[in-house]
């Protein structure tokens, strides 16, 4: 055919390599192909037995946790920018993902074998039954399970009453074949649950969020709280600035050393329709930081409107001359992709940002100034 590009491929070239495969095997004998089908049987086989993918687990330092971002951004435009992920909570002993998104599986299955182990996870935990939230959830339970380490403890779910209920029906091959599912309610949302479980070295709680998970349901989403020995951490998740809320998590953690809020919105003017929205905002930040009083607030999932390195710093600066001027020491840090910090019962002690992310050098440079250098 004419028209056609014609394509040339040099000796050293992948592609070159591939299409010599393909020519042996265009050209292997019978016994030849079948060896390797046998051979991929025999892989299949040996994967599936326990123990057979485990690799060496990274933990947290005694007397800190880790929080690994993996996709800062969210909601649905977040999503199709590639970013909503949740983050990875590493403690002395154990390892949590939460609400893994879209970005989550991605992420983690690339920095499989080099700062993350799939062998490390010991439960994957959801807020609640947003995509940006759980889309990720059956690939890195799978995951999970088939990296288990032979002898370990059974590994969970833990998620908010409309999940475990979904994926319960959904898919009792994942929820409750690989994994156990713990269903975690407060009082004060929809649905029956715990309202805390032991993992490890860790205590979840559930939190009570204000977001409108489904037509008629406003209360069955949940925030969680993680007390650990490096102090406590509140996930705020999807929620507005609901009364009674700051009240509900100071009763389970005393003592807070971070809040990873989901304060997305600026909506700094004061109109009703704008200000109706369903996540914190930013204003948000200077009542929690009041009544909690913690060393360091992270924002997260901010959608795509808000994903430039210009706003998540400008909105950084912003509050944080807030708290200044209210003689408040929590310090801001805005989220992106792979920011990696570093707790101990003082605060933030170190950070890194392993991924490859176009804001990186600049919100590098905030953190620089904010934090102080890389640990």
């Amino acid at each position: 055919m004419t028209g056609q590009p014609t394509v040339t491929q040099s000796p050293g070239d992948p592609a070159s390599h591939e299409a010599d495969l393909a020519y042996k095997l265009r050209s292997a004998s019978d016994a030849e192909l079948t060896a390797i089908l046998e051979a991929a049987d025999d892989a299949d086989v040996a994967m599936h037995q326990p123990g057979a993918l485990t690799r060496p687990v990274t933990r947290a330092a005694p007397g800190t946790a880790e929080v690994v971002l993996l996709g800062a951004l969210g909601c649905r435009y977040g999503m199709l920018a590639g970013g909503a992920g949740g983050y990875l909570l590493r403690t002395p002993a154990t390892s949590i993902l939460v609400d893994p998104g879209p970005a989550a599986l991605g992420i983690l299955a690339t920095a499989h074998g080099t700062w993350f182990s799939w062998t490390e996870l010991d439960a994957v935990a959801c807020t609640h039954f947003h995509p940006d939230h759980y889309t990720g959830i059956i690939p890195c339970l799978e995951a999970m399970a088939s990296h288990a380490a032979p002898g370990s403890p059974r590994k969970l779910l833990l998620a908010n009453p409309t999940t475990t209920a979904r994926f319960t029906a959904f898919s009792p091959y994942h929820a409750g074949g690989m994994a156990d599912v713990i269903t975690l309610a407060h009082p004060a949302t929809e649905g029956h649950g715990e309202l805390a479980v032991k993992v490890g070295d860790l205590t979840v709680h559930a939190v009570p969020a204000a977001h409108t998970e489904e037509a008629g349901r406003h209360r069955a989403a949940i925030g969680l709280a993680f007390a650990t020995s490096a102090g406590g951490i509140w996930h705020t998740s999807d929620t507005t600035l609901a009364d009674g809320l700051l009240e509900a998590v100071a009763d389970i953690l005393p003592d807070v050393t971070l809040v990873i809020a989901h304060a997305d919105a600026s909506n700094l003017s004061t109109d009703p329709a704008r200000a109706a929205v369903c996540h914190l905002q930013s204003r948000d930040v200077l009542p929690i930081v009041t009544a909690l009083q913690p060393r360091d607030v992270i924002i997260q999932h901010y959608d795509a409107a808000y994903s430039a390195p210009a706003y998540r710093i400008a909105q950084a600066v912003w509050l944080q001359r807030q708290l200044d001027r209210a003689s408040q020491s929590t310090r801001v840090v805005p989220g992106i992709n792979g920011l990696h910090v570093t707790l101990d019962p003082e605060g933030i002690c170190g950070w890194d940002i392993p991924l490859t992310d176009p804001p990186a050098p600049a919100i590098s440079s905030y953190l620089q100034a904010v934090l102080g250098g890389r640990h």
